[in-house]
């Protein structure tokens, strides 16, 4: 799996650049994949990349693509609204956002498709120091800030999906229990949490 990684990443990267233009051309394509192999021929060696306890899963990569898209409709939508309506509805905060995994490479992707929604932004990323216990935190700002708990309730849902599509299966058992706690604490179960193999379950 290890000579995949690259040429993944790569194919992932191309579609976002497709779906941040909304416009399958030939020359959208072929630029994509000049960007996408820019970015990780400069980043590769940086430290920031998928390592042991990530896989790829194309069923739930593409459901992730597909969320993702959801989550950047309904946010130009938003922002669209924002724009042509007369009386500004923003309400700005930063929220702090305690990640389930250690991941590089699941938390850099996360991260990264927050700040490419309309409407929020990462705006720093806690890493513990090493040998110290805890996970990453986000730091996320959004324009149309509700509560923390919906905030929070967003990217950890990316996070699932993330796991789903490029955790292994340590990885994604390790968020299936957290995110089975989580509901049992607030009384029901979660209708999207991930199962050990991978799916969304209900």
């Amino acid at each position: 799996m290890n000579g995949l990684r690259a040429p993944v990443l790569v194919v992932w990267l191309t579609a976002l650049w497709v779906l941040l233009w909304g416009d399958v051309t030939v020359p959208n394509l072929a630029a994509g994949v000049v960007i996408a192999l820019v970015v990780v021929v400069i980043a590769w060696p940086t430290g920031t990349r998928f390592t042991a306890s990530t896989s790829f899963h194309p069923v739930a990569a593409l459901r992730y693509l597909v969320y993702f898209a959801g989550r950047l409709v309904v946010s130009n939508l938003v922002v669209a609204r924002e724009i042509v309506t007369p009386r500004s509805s923003l309400n700005r905060a930063i929220v702090a956002v305690p990640m389930h995994t250690a991941s590089a490479g699941i938390n850099t992707l996360v991260a990264n498709c927050v700040t490419l929604t309309p409407g929020t932004i990462t705006v720093d990323v806690h890493v513990p120091d090493p040998g110290t216990a805890g996970m990453p935190t986000l730091y996320v700002h959004a324009l149309h800030f509700v509560d923390a708990e919906s905030a929070r309730r967003d990217v950890y849902r990316l996070e699932r999906y993330a796991v789903a599509a490029f955790g292994d299966r340590s990885l994604r058992a390790v968020l299936a229990e957290v995110v089975h706690a989580e509901a049992v604490d607030a009384g029901a179960v979660d209708a999207e949490a991930v199962d050990d193999g991978g799916r969304t379950s209900t």
